[in-house]
């Protein structure tokens, strides 16, 4: 027996290794490899030998999932190094997973079928097939002359940008005939795709076929270190200027491809013919 049905399966974090290969249109043995990693294969049950292996995943932790199988595919590191690096900055799949599975204020009993959830940025509607960047919420990965692991995402916080996107959605929808509120939402869905800015965050380096994160603080610090690029002077921190070689993954649109297929929507490359 599988897990549960798609839609529900996602949103219960629930998934069999076969929804997630699918989701990741990654061959299940093939994918094993990934999900041995300690970070996911603690999250995975089996009820009985012959069962239908499952894991129970955050929401947070599908991102991190994602994300690891992009680092892989896309940037080419190892299995093992890309768990490495999720696991190492959890920060990144929390981060990620605030918009792919975005909630405003919002209980369980209020969004109990998944087709009711808020996706202010209509990322998982049916239609929206076609995979394109969304500058105001995706965050990218660099992985920088084969070993320095760089996180960017945009200086604005993404769910803040989503939660107002949201509010005035609702808002129209409640009063069609509200111009203040359709203007205001037509101008916050105009600049969507504008140039952003991006905060950086130097995460580490890959040396001998393992990732080493980047030290923290003194321990006195949770937060990822970036003092690396407030020193000038410092070889680091020109990093973005000065390489030779540079491999950047969207990690949000690899999130948000993951789960239009765990959802059973349909996905299409950016330069892929339209079906009509």
């Amino acid at each position: 027996m599988g897990c549960s049905h798609e839609g529900a399966s996602w949103h219960a974090g629930v998934l069999s290794q076969s929804q997630i290969s699918e989701a990741l249109e990654e061959d299940v043995e093939t994918l094993s490899e990934l999900l041995a990693y300690p970070a996911f294969n603690q999250f995975a049950r089996q009820e009985h030998e012959g069962s239908t292996r499952c894991l129970t995943l955050s929401a947070a932790m599908r991102a991190n999932l994602a994300i690891a199988h992009a680092l892989w595919r896309q940037a080419k590191l190892s299995s093992d190094v890309a768990a490495q690096v999720v696991s190492s900055c959890p920060q990144i799949g929390a981060s990620v997973a605030a918009i792919t599975d975005f909630e405003h204020n919002q209980s369980p009993g209020l969004a109990s079928h998944y087709h009711e959830r808020p996706d202010p940025f209509r990322l998982f509607d049916p239609v929206a097939d076609e995979m394109l960047p969304l500058q105001v919420t995706d965050e990218y990965l660099d992985l920088v002359d084969d070993r320095f692991l760089l996180w960017r995402r945009p200086e604005v916080e993404p769910v803040v940008t989503a939660a107002n996107l949201h509010a005035r959605s609702r808002r129209v929808a409640s009063d069609p005939h509200d111009c203040v509120a359709r203007q205001e939402l037509l101008q916050q869905l105009a600049g969507l795709n504008r140039s952003v800015c991006h905060d950086r965050v130097w995460l580490g380096r890959v040396a001998d076929g393992t990732f080493l994160p980047q030290a923290h603080d003194n321990g006195k610090d949770d937060r990822l270190p970036s003092s690396v690029f407030e020193r000038p002077s410092s070889a680091a921190s020109t990093l973005e200027m000065n390489y030779r070689t540079k491999i950047s993954v969207n990690i949000s649109l690899a999130a948000r491809i993951m789960k239009r297929r765990a959802l059973g929507l349909r996905v299409r490359s950016a330069n892929a013919p339209r079906p009509w």
